[in-house]
């Protein structure tokens, strides 16, 4: 069967090129769909095997857009030997310009040009919307003619596209779980492409014969360290990478029983047991380390397993440019300040308040209604900071026990609890550090945590569950509440201190229901990012006026939702939800005609049932009125039928349709 593959690229060309590639690697084992950032809208991505991309950035835009639990993999990239071989070419000591499309490919491509050994150049980024060139400079290396190069003198060496690393075909080998002999086939052929020192080993190796010269060149040049044991549990390779790891000479142990090995080197008993391992932590002299166990089987017999160690530390250092690279999931806010649309004087004002605010370091209390937009706010003040590069961490008081919120607050420590995972975990004031933290309903935190909050905006410092190391943090504290935190404090329900610690600034967001100019500019923009721009009229407009928005914003972008779903174009008061067909909501005055909304309805209904030629008698339309809007008696009905017959605009025939 094959396997699903979403590829998520920035435009055509490009997702054109990677799917060649795949294909040409992996050719019918996989089915590939592609998803492009570059459209109008995003477009979700429902069912896959592994989703692969081509830049940090991309997985941005995508990250609300993932509907499926799958594997994630960044597509590392490196030169082919062609490339290698001109760059060779390249007098010592020139000054190259390495450019691509973006800062972060530019720098990507410079990276993989030092670690293939041409240390011998000076190199310096360029890219679309560079804002200088550097001075002398001799070449330009380019993967293709770019339109955007510089004008300068300089000579111009095109090395084609970049291709994957093997790293990167050992990865999707492994998450495919591609049999061994084809994983085999599949290496040996593209590692002829790359050069050699880029080369890295996967779970697939069938046997002791797959290890050969070939293998050890491709392990060699892993930082992870790598151990091969055959059939018989003979240790049958290792890579230079774990020697340096164990401080030990393991060439020496090549061909012996992996007893021995585990005698020597008692840290690494967990490799005698039958099942495989994921990223167990162990010590081995100070350091942490982590291992994985995999057993090797191909059509239900074994050929032994692989081993590879890495160092935690060097694991944190990837989490940590990932984190910083594109923030981590939900550590990042879509929100500016353009996103708030409004036409209230007061709400102006508001946001050029907010706008001042953002690039001071104190607190800053949000206060206002459920759906009023705090959120927003918030992350409308981080991106207009000089903190917009770093971490935005949101987190509910309310959605958490205590412990819980606790633990995710500040992280623990290994063993803090029963559960606990294991080497801990970062907590969101690490993660938001040097960025911002976004609290909401902040008058929801129990006091023994506003206690611990009030440390951390006075000291700066925090401090694991279970642990009892200071670690400093640089996180501005913005908050959120739709409570009456002054009440709270008088109260006794909420900390004095830390009301005053953390309200340095304030803002409260006005209610929808007291900026009604807003209602229906926000109307038209919530129908307009769902495609629909026709869907005014009289009736409709006046109920978004006259209702009272108990759920404000949100209510109105959901009661939008749910009518382009249902309404099938009818956009009208019979559309909508039942728990907004109440008589207080939907009989208001419509100055215009002299009319209430019920009578405009009942007309409605009379037209109706005109153009259908059926009978419209009182009863008929008193059934029809309230199924379709809300109850009325069949007096009631009579009174506004008669109404309606005075003013002109309806006429009643005497007799049983009457």
């Amino acid at each position: 069967m094959k396997r699903k593959i979403a590829l998520l690229a920035i435009d055509d060309f490009i997702a054109r090129f990677f799917t060649r590639e795949l294909q040409s690697i992996f050719h019918e084992k996989i089915d590939i769909r592609v998803y492009l950032s570059s459209g109008t809208t995003v477009p979700a991505v429902y069912e896959a095997d592994l989703i692969l991309y081509t830049d940090p950035s991309i997985l941005m835009v995508f990250m609300d857009h993932i509907k499926c639990n799958c594997p994630v993999l960044m597509m590392r990239r490196t030169l082919t030997k062609e490339a290698v071989e001109k760059l060779e070419e390249i007098p010592p000591g020139s000054h190259c310009l390495v450019v691509n499309i973006n800062s972060f490919m530019a720098n990507e491509t410079l990276a993989t040009i030092y670690q293939l050994g041409l240390r011998n150049l000076k190199l310096s980024p360029y890219y679309k919307g560079c804002p200088r060139v550097p001075p002398e400079v001799d070449y330009i290396i380019c993967h293709i003619d770019y339109p955007f190069l510089p004008d300068i003198p300089a000579r111009k060496v095109e090395i084609g596209s970049r291709v994957f690393d093997i790293n990167t075909i050992l990865d999707i080998l492994g998450v495919l779980d591609i049999e061994a002999q084809a994983a085999e086939e599949i290496l040996l052929r593209y590692s002829m492409r790359i050069p050699s020192m880029w080369q890295g080993l996967n779970e697939t190796i069938e046997n002791r014969r797959v290890l050969s010269t070939q293998w050890r060149k491709l392990i060699n040049g892993m930082s992870s360290g790598v151990m091969a044991v055959d059939e018989k549990d003979r240790i049958a390779l290792v890579n230079q990478q774990l020697g340096v790891m164990l401080e030990r000479d393991l060439k020496t142990f090549e061909k012996r029983s992996l007893k021995e090995l585990v005698a020597a080197v008692p840290e690494l008993e967990m490799l005698a047991g039958e099942k495989d391992l994921d990223n167990e932590l162990f010590s081995y002299g100070g350091k942490k380390l982590i291992l994985t166990l995999r057993h090797v089987t191909f059509k239900e017999i074994s050929y032994g397993k692989l081993v590879i160690i890495e160092n935690y530390t060097d694991v944190v250092k990837v989490q940590q440019k990932i984190h910083r690279e594109i923030v981590g999931r939900g550590y990042y806010s879509a929100y500016r300040f353009g996103n708030i649309i409004t036409r209230n004087p007061g709400m102006m004002e508001l946001v050029e308040i907010a706008r001042k605010l953002a690039d001071a370091s104190a607190a800053v209390v949000i206060f206002g209604e459920s759906g009023t937009g705090k959120e927003m706010f918030a992350g409308a003040i981080h991106n207009y900071s000089h903190r917009s590069r770093e971490p935005f961490v949101a987190v509910n008081c309310a959605a958490l026990p205590e412990n819980l919120l606790e633990s995710e607050l500040f992280g623990y420590e290994e063993g803090a609890f029963t559960g606990a995972r294991k080497g801990g975990k970062m907590g969101l004031f690490e993660s938001a550090d040097g960025g911002t933290l976004f609290l909401d309903e902040i008058g929801e935190m129990p006091p023994g945590l506003q206690a611990r909050l009030l440390r951390v905006l006075q000291e700066g410092e925090i401090m694991r569950v279970g642990g009892n190391a200071i670690i400093k943090v640089d996180t501005r504290i913005i908050a959120a509440s739709n409570k009456n935190l002054f009440k709270m404090v008088e109260e006794g329900s909420f900390r004095r201190d830390l009301f005053y610690r953390l309200n340095v600034f304030h803002l409260e967001i006005p209610p929808l229901r007291e900026r009604r100019e807003d209602i229906l500019v926000l109307g038209r923009r919530f129908f307009k990012e769902r495609g629909v721009t026709e869907w005014e009229n009289p009736l409709l407009n006046r109920f978004l006026q006259e209702y009272a928005w108990p759920g404000n914003v949100r209510e109105l972008k959901n009661l939008v939702e749910y009518l382009v779903t249902i309404a099938e174009g009818e956009y009208d008061l019979s559309r909508l939800p039942v728990y907004l067909k109440d008589e207080s909501y939907l009989e208001f005055d419509l100055s215009e005609v002299g009319l209430r909304a019920s009578e405009v309805c009942l007309m409605r209904l009379v037209r109706e049932f005109g153009h259908r030629n059926r009978p419209t008698g009182r009863r008929t339309l008193h059934e029809a009125f309230t199924r379709r809007y809300f109850k009325l008696s069949e007096m009631e009905i009579r009174g506004r039928i008669d109404r309606l017959e005075k003013l002109g605009y309806l006429e009643v025939e005497p007799g049983p349709r009457g």
